[in-house]
């Protein structure tokens, strides 16, 4: 299939730059006067020079803008005459930026007809303001921005990412621009059995920390209780709500709802219907499996950390504990979610409330499961348009590709606890998202004939040691997403992403690119 330009781009995005780069060539873009073409040709120069320094760094920059300036020649558009701007700043061209930054931001302000929305006109105008040095009129810009367009923080993120190159490239100071920020994320937890006496009390103390907070994203479960409590609170005051659940939606219902009352589940629909996404973590097997419960929390609360990445935010905590016990009360599943958050430096609230055993939930606590399912972080490593070589390119594949990354895994400092060959792939799988993208980071620095594709996913699996292998649907869904990685960059589930920005914060970049049968695929580079 002959590259897009929309295929590029998400490249690019990714950081798989190089990638990128190839198929803007191998699509034959490279002689097309066309303005999105050379737009695009602008933002490949741009995210090169963005991973150089000095005077590189500067020329290409000053490359890029020049694409931007013959781009906007032939379709005079805000995003290419910003774009030229901005990059003559970041080339060394101050005076030049601020010349055209100006004329510029008389063109927005006066231009009524031009095509584009309220919002993206705005932070236009806010960066062309701030480039010719006016960052009382960018914050106004900045305020209209908002008003036009109050949820559109993805683009509020893009906008506020651009504006600290500019503030970075002056050496001024970036602290105004938190404001504008998008709201921050929570995950959220808690035990089963709320005491429901006087509980308005306990809706007004989760209200006030949503306030304090200025929540707008909630990621977690909907366990009868506090699960089902915080969730509706977070809807009345219209922030989003996502639900992560450790099985399919009627099997939860079964083993975490039902046995504490029709009325937990009606809220539970209630909750469900309302939210904003829905994702299952694994399927169920009949059997109360504390692994799914777990995975299911790393997810949730990975979720919320990845989100609040994204978007230039923060990620905090809520969970209700028992007023028994020590600081975070009996409940283990509880206790476990915020050791781990705490353990990584974020913040976090805990609220007392007292705990009702259901007779009910005990008697039906059905059996654990099996001893050999595992939580599996699972990568699958090979090479790109492998599987379509003939048989005589494939025996010169074998000695230039196989052998080698044969030899190079092999002789690694970090060995994954399982090593299989899959096909014309292997499958290495480790007992935590870190140690798997630690080892895949080891193995893109070492140089092959064709591009390594990795492809990473975090699930339960059938995990046996003697002889060693991996099954389960975990396994299967690896395979699927393997289809799709890009080259140069590892690309991932969202669970796995999740776990990982859970354990590993600030060091990771993600990238969301495309769906694979329902799971999120995002790649991931060096933060």
């Amino acid at each position: 299939m002959k590259p897009t330009l929309p295929a590029i781009i998400t490249a690019a995005r990714a950081g798989a730059l190089d990638h990128a780069e190839h198929l803007f060539k191998a699509g034959g873009f490279e002689s097309r006067e066309e303005s999105s073409t050379l737009a695009v040709k602008g933002r490949l120069r741009k995210d090169r020079a963005l991973r150089l320094t000095g005077e590189e760094r500067r020329a290409m920059m000053a490359e890029a803008a020049a694409l931007y300036e013959r781009a906007d020649a032939l379709l005079p558009q805000p995003y290419t005459r910003i774009n030229v701007a901005t990059l003559r700043l970041l080339s060394g061209d101050d005076a030049g930026a601020r010349e055209l930054a100006a004329s510029i931001a008389d063109w927005l302000e006066n231009d009524r007809e031009l095509a584009e929305t309220p919002f993206y006109l705005a932070a236009t105008r806010a960066e062309a303001l701030l480039l010719v040095g006016d960052a009382a009129g960018a914050r106004a810009a900045l305020i209209a921005a908002l008003e036009a367009s109050p949820d559109n923080h993805e683009d509020m993120a893009s906008t506020l990412r651009q504006l600290r190159l500019i503030v970075a490239a002056r050496g001024e100071e970036a602290d105004w621009l938190d404001e504008f920020r998008p709201p921050r994320s929570l995950h959220f937890a808690g035990h089963m059995g709320v005491d429901a006496r006087n509980v308005a009390a306990l809706a007004d103390r989760i209200d006030a920390v949503l306030e304090e907070e200025a929540i707008g994203l909630g990621f977690g479960a909907l366990a009868a209780g506090a699960d089902i409590l915080i969730a509706e609170r977070l809807l009345a005051r219209g922030a989003e709500l996502h639900v992560v659940l450790p099985l399919t939606p009627d099997a939860f219902v079964a083993q975490s709802i039902r046995p504490y009352g029709a009325e937990w589940e009606t809220r539970f629909r209630a909750c469900l219907d309302a939210a904003e996404s829905l994702v299952t973590t694994a399927t169920d097997t009949g059997a109360y499996e504390p692994l799914a419960t777990a995975l299911a929390s790393d997810v949730a609360m990975g979720c919320a950390v990845l989100h609040a990445s994204m978007m230039g935010s923060e990620a905090v905590q809520l969970t209700i504990v028992d007023d028994e016990g020590g600081e975070l009360g009996k409940g283990r599943a509880t206790a476990r979610d915020a050791t781990r958050w705490q353990d990584a430096g974020r913040r976090s609230h805990h609220l007392r409330w007292p705990r009702v055993e259901s007779v009910q939930a005990s008697a039906t606590k059905p059996p654990e499961g099996r001893p050999d399912r595992r939580l599996a972080a699972m990568l699958q490593i090979g090479f790109a348009g492998l599987d379509d070589l003939d048989e005589a390119s494939f025996e010169k594949a074998a000695d230039e590709l196989l052998y080698p990354l044969r030899d190079v895994l092999a002789a690694m400092e970090a060995q994954p606890a399982v090593m299989l060959s899959c096909g014309n792939t292997r499958l290495a799988a480790f007992g935590t998202p870190e140690a798997a993208w630690e080892f895949a980071r080891e193995l893109q620095s070492h140089r092959f004939k064709a591009p390594v594709t990795i492809a990473g996913h975090y699930a339960l699996a059938h995990w046996f040691e003697e002889p060693a292998a991996l099954a389960g649907r975990g396994v299967a869904d690896l395979a699927r997403l393997a289809a799709q990685a890009l080259p140069g960059v590892v690309t991932v589930s969202e669970p796995f992403a999740s776990a990982l920005f859970l354990a590993a914060p600030g060091v990771v970049y993600a990238e969301a690119v495309g769906e694979c049968e329902g799971l999120t695929l995002f790649a991931l580079r060096d933060g």
